[in-house]
């Protein structure tokens, strides 16, 4: 049966509260074209405030009272470094809570909801993430983008809805330059809201995070959790490349307010891509060096099993004698993953090298011919 393709009229901006939704919209603009989709979303999350009421009243308290642990681990990474391959990996720890796909969308009303969202999730989703063929469902793990932006608005992945003032809302919500400290506290609360659920849905101690822009966004995470533990994931830049704009430009599709072209998003990935590895080389020392691992993608992948042992070895964490079988499993599951193949002209390997000829040095790649990405 061939998949559905990921291009519906909703964007998840409608799971945002009514009132921050507005706010958003006014703020960063609607383009014609877009009336429709954000009309939509408009009223879809206007009929959802009383979910969100019934939220507040029924599981605030809850939420409060979750302990949270004290160093959860978070996956550094540019998009399409391997973060996924790695996160789906950490996640069948079962010491590990996640977010999920049907809370990333619906963190707003993520328990009182369920009933109603999450069978509708499942028959609109897509089988498979259209930039890459990685396996979609509301239960598998998923990053924390989209709920982060949805909470409270302030949020990195409001750039999906208004690619056009992805400068703004970088320096606003990742690096932090344009954000109040009242601002910065906001979001750390409600960051700490967000896993919070995950703790009580799977009823588990330890957290596990997944979220790019988090690379560029190292101290907000260590005003959270001074002592949170890092993986930080690296792929060849001239892969990560033509990857990240595929995904951009399939997802931006679905999602958006507002019109971008290929050549400007061609653009948006080579800028975003200097501005997150230039914070993270900044600001990684900040972790204290027995806390962060880095890793390089290749070798992740050659063998993963083995890397998972030396992250857990060298972060000082438990459990993976345990997760062994559920860990063999899941890389077995992925030898049947077919990755796209994309052959690189010269004028494509000089662009982009001589853009990020830094990354490569830094890293120590090679300039490739011919590579799957």
């Amino acid at each position: 049966m061939a998949g559905r393709k990921f291009n519906i009229a909703f964007s998840t901006i409608g799971t945002v509260p009514f009132i921050r939704f507005i706010k958003l919209v006014m703020t960063y603009g609607v383009y014609p074209g877009y009336y429709f989709r954000c009309l939509v979303a408009g009223i879809i999350s206007l009929l959802s405030e009383p979910f969100r009421w019934l939220e507040n009243i029924l599981f605030s308290r809850k939420l409060s009272r979750t302990i949270l642990p004290v160093s959860p681990v978070f996956i550094l990474g540019h998009w399409r470094s391997g973060t996924t391959l790695l996160h789906n990996a950490m996640a069948q720890d079962r010491q590990f809570a996640f977010i999920n796909t049907f809370q990333s969308v619906f963190a707003n009303q993520f328990f009182g909801s369920r009933w109603l969202f999450k069978p509708l999730m499942k028959l609109l989703m897509p089988e498979k993430r259209p930039a890459d063929n990685v396996l979609l469902s509301p239960e598998l793990p998923q990053e924390e983008g989209i709920a982060l932006s949805n909470i409270d608005s302030f949020g990195f992945y409001n750039f999906f809805y208004f690619p056009r003032r992805w400068k703004d809302i970088y320096k606003r919500y990742i690096s932090g330059d344009s954000a109040s400290p009242e601002e910065l506290a906001a979001y750390g609360r409600r960051y700490k809201k967000l896993i919070a659920q995950s703790l009580i849905e799977y009823d588990r101690q330890q957290f596990i995070s997944k979220f790019p822009p988090n690379t560029g966004a190292i101290r907000h995470l260590l005003d959270m959790f001074p002592q949170a533990k890092f993986v930080y994931i690296y792929r060849n830049p001239i892969l990560v490349f033509q990857s990240t704009v595929n995904f951009f430009e399939t997802t931006h599709e679905a999602l958006m307010l507002q019109p971008y072209s290929k050549a400007e998003f061609e653009e948006m990935v080579f800028e975003l891509y200097e501005m997150i590895i230039q914070d993270y080389e900044r600001l990684k020392s900040l972790i204290p060096a027995q806390h962060l691992v880095e890793i390089r993608y290749e070798d992740f992948e050659a063998e993963p099993l083995e890397g998972l042992r030396s992250i857990y070895e060298r972060l000082e964490l438990d459990g993976f004698e345990q997760s062994i079988p559920a860990f063999t499993d899941y890389f077995n599951s992925q030898k049947k993953f077919e990755k796209a193949s994309h052959q690189f002209t010269p004028e494509e390997t000089e662009r982009i090298t001589s853009r990020w000829r830094f990354a490569m040095e830094m890293y120590g790649y090679a300039m490739p011919e011919q590579m799957s990405s």
